[in-house]
């Protein structure tokens, strides 16, 4: 015995003496809002689809970056241990010296995602900004205090990977543009919700894949089934998506909804403009503050009244890289602050975790494996309703089309 579709349940209901029901939780496909709800999805996907693909296809890419980037300086990563380590501060005049009028920014472990931490089989890789704002990567061996090499960061193909999923490549222009098509994910993913729906009675059947089924059966039930399955994290993607060019909106909203503080002031230097400390005094700091955390990134005051932060990995931190931060004082290197993640306001966490989460940072590897999923998921969804336009419509028009050119 088969099971009715939904359009057989429709006429069924509209047979007889019995009136058609045209309530959406019993027969939505009766009613103004499913016909609203098609339109809908199916302009908006068609208009905007192609960017949702590229997004999300860049976005599965970026989900494994940290080991990317290490294949992409093959053999320059690693380093061997031999003696005595060359003091940070050391390191830190050799990078300076070579790069003489760049901002160095920060250094951390040149190493994939499971290890950040400072190990002592890595190289230290030295971030700077160039005066045309152009970032720079420094490999230095910590050992013999030499640089191993050095690129333009901006110029390597994952950087460009990067540039498309979040600009576009069209700088900040590109940026907003692509929060606007997050939002356009949301009420494409919301309509698409609402066509999925067959009813109270038989809302199982947007649960089926018909395997032995025809390729055009398939591409539907792929659609159908995948928008379903896919709905709550394109949502999540879409949400955390937008926050990168509305970050103070974003900020209000968390502060609004927990009813707490979404930021806290960074300690500024007690001497602007005074000679710095050395480097490793200022990490010694860190790492007497917070000794049960391991150092990750570290990074260098940005003017000349801001302080030192370092990066570090607490115990049950959610994230590889770490969500606390340590502040140290340049002249000092006193620690002025210690901000761990667990302990800051509710609304914090929140705009904290909008990064770790919308590059699947969370979780571990089987998260990092279904965002790979989910940015291809918009990819697929796209060439499926191509396909299913083509079997209703479009393929209709040809053959019209192509009779018309034959006759005579």
């Amino acid at each position: 015995m088969t099971v009715p579709t939904e359009a057989m349940e429709a006429r069924k209901q509209g047979s007889g003496n019995q009136p058609l029901d045209r309530s959406f939780w019993t027969s939505p496909r009766n009613t103004a809002l499913r016909r609203w709800s098609f339109y809908v999805h199916f302009y908006t996907g068609l208009v905007a689809g192609i960017v949702f693909s590229v997004v999300g296809l860049t976005g599965s890419i970026l989900v494994f970056v940290p080991e990317l980037r290490v294949l992409e300086v093959p053999g320059r990563a690693e380093v061997r241990q031999t003696g005595q380590r060359v003091p940070l501060e050391t390191l830190f005049q050799v990078v300076r010296k070579s790069r003489p009028n760049d901002r160095i920014e920060s250094f951390s472990s040149a190493s994939e995602r499971d290890s950040f931490e400072f190990s002592p089989d890595k190289a230290l890789n030295f971030r700077s900004y160039s005066t045309a704002d152009e970032r720079f990567q420094t490999f230095v061996d910590p050992y013999s205090g030499k640089i191993i090499c050095q690129y333009n960061y901006n110029h390597r193909f994952l950087q460009k990977i990067y540039d498309l999923h979040e600009y576009l490549l069209a700088g900040l222009t590109g940026k907003k543009i692509n929060a606007w098509f997050a939002m356009l994910l949301l009420v494409v993913s919301l309509a698409g919700l609402l066509l999925w729906w067959r009813g109270r009675k038989y809302w199982r059947l947007g649960l089926e894949y018909r395997i032995h089924a025809s390729w055009k059966r398939q591409a539907w039930d792929i659609h159908n089934l995948g928008g379903f399955l896919f709905f709550l994290p394109l949502l999540i993607l879409a949400i955390t998506g937008i926050y990168y060019s509305y970050e103070s909106q974003f900020a209000k909203a968390a502060s609004f909804l927990t009813q707490s503080p979404a930021s806290i002031p960074a300690p500024r230097s007690s001497a602007p403009g005074a000679k710095w400390r050395p480097v490793d005094d200022i990490l010694r700091s860190s790492d007497q503050a917070a000794p049960d955390c391991k150092p990750t990134i570290f990074y260098f005051p940005k003017s000349a009244d801001s302080s030192f932060y370092v990066r570090v990995h607490c115990p049950y931190d959610p994230h590889a890289v770490g969500l606390t931060y340590i502040y140290v004082d340049p002249p000092t290197a006193r620690t002025t602050l210690v901000d761990r993640f667990y302990q800051e306001t509710s609304a914090m966490r929140l705009v904290r975790l909008v990064t770790p989460v919308h590059y699947g940072d969370v979780g571990g590897l089987t998260t990092r494996i279904l965002w790979v999923a989910i940015g291809l998921a918009p990819g697929v969804l796209f060439v499926t309703s191509l396909l299913m336009w083509w079997n209703r419509s479009l393929s209709k028009r040809w053959s019209r089309y192509c009779a018309k050119l034959l006759t005579p």
